[in-house]
């Protein structure tokens, strides 16, 4: 039973054995170093056709799925348990009917909003979702590229596995940080230094990953950080060629925005830092704690995965300027609400005192606007781009927002809207029955 772990792979022995296995079943092509520079080249030319026919989230998912292994494709695909939440997610979109207005001047429609005090181009933000180079070589990097040059928001995490400084430095486009508290509470404080010093406009706290949330499709997978390449994940990496040449030819993964504190002799251990930053979660961390974090950060601060009105109220107390109502994409609490059955309740009682956003399950323009006229000032993807990073990288996502933001005009333009700020209740109607209060 082969039971080494996936960073050896680095190591020439297992290197040469996918090596091999790959040339010879779909390139035909010997040594690995000196074909990288072609390879790069054909797979680049022949993904950037292949978004281009990708012509919604759901096409792009498909070429992800494709183009990763079973493992990495299933960890970003899965929710928790049963998956009941992650499937009403979806679903819960078409519990709204849109209401056209007709004979409406909208030769010109404008999709920019102000979210967070950060000037966009559009009222979605490209949410924080940690270790980015399991999809692509390219990670957060190539995440902050296509959103810089898009205009959109971008958020980077404490997990991510490119150091927040080098996710600052790829361009000028608005951007947060988002933190999961650490028992090492020096930690946190070092975080909120580093961000004013890299300016970064937002500090989002994520607060619904007490633990970890049941996904029974890597259980399946018999997935571990870092994966053990036991035959079953080897043959995996083989029915994936071009991410598993990816992954080959680029440095190992690492997670820079923990490493500095963790221990001399395990830092360059993947694995080692990995069980650190999971054992480093606070389970005591409070509401007293997340008002101190937020006095500390004294910008514009954001606490993610509220589900409830009350928790919203406390919200608002400890002086957050946003809110996130999530149900993690269906990844923790399973039959958790979806986001638009709580969204109505919890703009009528905090919407005025607080930015009230909204993630769980968009994949298009029209569920964008749906969540908008219930009264959100914007919308977190999260699996839609990186199903884009998976699919292609930088061009994958760009896609994914360029995809994003055509439905959104063009269903702004058939509804007679011409402004973000146009978009109100008016514009909804519920045609199920389940969701009417």
């Amino acid at each position: 039973m082969v039971t080494v772990r996936m960073h050896e792979l680095h190591d020439n022995r297992y290197r040469s054995l996918v090596k091999s296995t790959v040339s010879n079943q779909a390139l035909g092509l010997n040594p690995l170093r000196p074909w990288r520079k072609f390879d790069t080249d054909m797979r680049t030319s022949s993904a950037l056709r292949r978004l281009q026919r990708a012509h919604n989230i759901d096409d792009v998912r498909e070429l992800a799925r494709r183009r990763l292994p079973r493992f990495i494709f299933d960890y970003l695909d899965g929710g928790a348990d049963d998956e009941y939440t992650r499937g009403e997610n979806a679903k819960s979109f078409a519990a709204l009917s849109l209401m056209q207005r007709v004979l409406v001047d909208v030769s010109s429609v404008d999709t920019a909003t102000t979210l967070l005090g950060m000037p966009t181009s559009a009222p979605f933000i490209l949410s924080s979702t940690g270790a980015s180079r399991f999809y692509h070589s390219q990670g957060e990097l190539a995440a902050a590229r296509a959103a810089a040059t898009s205009q959109v928001i971008y958020g980077t995490t404490s997990s991510a596995m490119f150091s927040l400084e080098d996710v600052a430095a790829v361009g000028d486009g608005p951007r947060f940080f988002q933190v999961y508290v650490l028992k090492d509470r020096s930690i946190t404080g070092e975080y909120v230094q580093r961000c004013k010093a890299a300016g970064y406009g937002a500090m989002f706290l994520t607060v619904d990953c007490a633990t970890h949330g049941n996904r029974e499709r890597d259980l399946r997978n018999r997935i571990s950080i870092p994966p053990k390449a036991t035959p079953r994940i080897l043959w995996q990496l083989l029915q994936g060629p071009s991410w598993t040449l990816d992954y080959l030819t680029h440095t190992g993964w690492r997670f820079p925005n923990v490493e500095g504190y963790v221990d001399d002799t395990t830092r360059d251990d993947f694995g080692s830092v990995a069980e650190w930053f999971a054992d480093q979660l606070d389970k005591s961390f409070t509401w007293d704690d997340a008002a101190a974090l937020c006095s500390d950060w004294g910008g514009p601060f954001v606490i993610k995965g509220i589900t409830s009105v009350a928790d919203a109220r406390l919200a608002v107390e400890i002086g957050a300027t946003g809110i996130v109502i999530s149900n993690h994409g269906g990844r923790q609490l399973d039959h958790a609400p979806t986001t638009l059955e709580v969204l109505p309740e919890v703009v009528d009682a905090v919407g005025d005192r607080v930015e009230v956003l909204v993630d769980s399950g968009f994949r298009r323009g029209t569920d964008i606007i749906k969540a908008l006229a219930l009264g959100a000032r914007g919308v977190l993807i999260g699996k839609a781009y990186l199903y884009g990073l998976g699919a292609g990288g930088e061009a994958g996502v760009a896609r994914v927002i360029e995809l994003l933001k055509g439905e959104l005009e063009r269903n702004m333009t058939l509804m007679g809207l011409r402004s973000i700020d146009e978009i109100t209740s008016d514009c909804v109607r519920w045609r199920d029955p389940r969701f009417v209060r």
